[in-house]
């Protein structure tokens, strides 16, 4: 398990993480903010796009410009939230993203097998020139990125969102709603939530979900977005035939009444079915950004940093089994979540992950899906118990519509 950013309340008394170079957070300014951006290709090897066309080379580290494109300022700019695909690898492999001009991190973003694609969500800070590092350490792979969404510097002009933490919940199954039926080649599925007793939905500009595509009838990708208009050319994830597959996904949000006529306010995301086969698909929120109004955490990027791995004892998880794991190291006492990469390695059979503070029973979603031949990463704000929790809602109705 590897760590990319703590979340911070957003309160003048904030204290420093533990053994991580977190300066506290001046609430009134935009440090720590979030502002969702359009899913916007920024790199395709396969085009060109980015980098120069072909492969990523073994041992080879791409140097990915971000600042000044794809929406992201040239300038007051600490983060980026990237949407990261392989496809075509030569070998079994995996990528490490870090900010340029910083030690290559002991740390993977992305694993693969021979053959495969596959994505992954990746918050990276920006480092020299507002750039990235994309590293390969074996085989060839094209490598593909798109970017949705950046976290503010205290110097930027206006102030983007704070993220709310929700106690996680489904938002959608096509396996239970409705009619029950998967959602078809070339459509689109739309889903809405109201947030507590819906006066605050106003003030939701994107929700952070996890997003699962199962037993599509052939490969494809899915796209999420805020539902209004044509999906833009990006991925949120990659499935395979009869696969489960999931990715956590920052979504921007609008509101539902722009695109049905039932839902006014309600705030509402879209997920194109960009396979040539019917899938269905389940979506599970964890949180959502504001518009900054509601007071809640600020984010502060730490440099990548492995806090666990099962494999250095010989330890690896048993058949329903729950497991606690120590994140002293990079969280302090004012640390309300962590976001975190998880991956499964060598399961013997197909199963799932689920990843939660550790108070109470687990949720009833999976964070993270993978079959016994493939290892899987799944990014996930990972919630902390706080001494006191005050800031957390509950997601109270959902609705789904489907495009005709």
């Amino acid at each position: 398990m590897a760590l990319a950013a703590v979340m911070l309340p957003a309160q003048a008394d904030a204290a420093p993480v533990a053994n991580v170079n977190a300066a506290s957070i001046d609430p009134s300014t935009p440090d720590g903010t979030f502002f969702p951006l359009t899913p916007t290709r920024i790199l395709d090897t396969r085009e060109g796009n980015g980098a120069p066309t072909g492969p990523l080379g073994g041992g080879k580290t791409l140097q990915l410009q971000v600042s000044g494109r794809g929406g992201v300022p040239s300038a007051n700019v600490s983060t980026v939230v990237l949407n990261l695909t392989v496809t075509g690898p030569t070998s079994a492999g995996f990528l490490t993203v870090y900010p340029t001009g910083v030690a290559r991190p002991t740390v993977s973003n992305l694993n693969f097998t021979p053959g495969w694609t596959g994505a992954n969500a990746v918050t990276v800070p920006l480092g020299t020139d507002g750039k990235i590092d994309i590293y390969n350490p074996a085989g060839n792979v094209s490598v593909i990125a798109d970017v949705v969404g950046y976290y503010a510097t205290g110097a930027a002009p206006t102030k983007g969102g704070d993220y709310q933490l929700l106690e996680p919940g489904r938002m959608l199954d096509t396996r239970e709603s409705g009619n029950r039926l998967p959602v078809a080649p070339g459509k689109t599925v739309h889903t809405a939530i109201t947030i507590d007793d819906g006066s605050i939905d106003t003030n939701v500009r994107a929700f952070a979900v996890n997003i699962t595509a199962v037993n599509g009838t052939l490969g494809g990708y899915l796209t999420a977005w805020n539902g209004v208009g044509t999906q833009p050319t990006a991925s949120t994830l990659n499935f395979g035939k009869n696969a489960a597959v999931s990715n956590f996904a920052v979504v921007p949000t609008a509101q539902c009444g722009l695109v049905f006529d039932q839902c006014g306010d309600t705030p509402m995301i879209g997920i194109y079915n960009g396979s040539g086969g019917s899938t269905h698909i389940i979506v599970d929120i964890v949180g959502f950004y504001d518009d900054s109004t509601l007071g809640g955490l600020r984010f502060q990027p730490i440099t990548p940093t492995r806090i666990t791995d099962t494999r250095d004892a010989n330890a690896p998880l048993g058949p329903n089994s729950t497991r606690t794991f120590p994140a002293s190291s990079v969280a302090g006492d004012n640390t309300w979540s962590l976001v975190s990469n998880v991956t499964g390695i060598d399961p013997s059979n197909s199963t799932y992950l689920t990843l939660w503070s550790g108070e109470g029973p687990g949720p009833g979603s999976a964070t993270s899906t993978f079959s016994r031949t493939r290892c899987a990463r799944t990014p996930r704000t990972w919630t902390l118990p706080p001494a006191t929790r005050t800031q957390s809602s509950t997601p109270r109705t959902r609705s789904t519509w489907r495009s005709t």
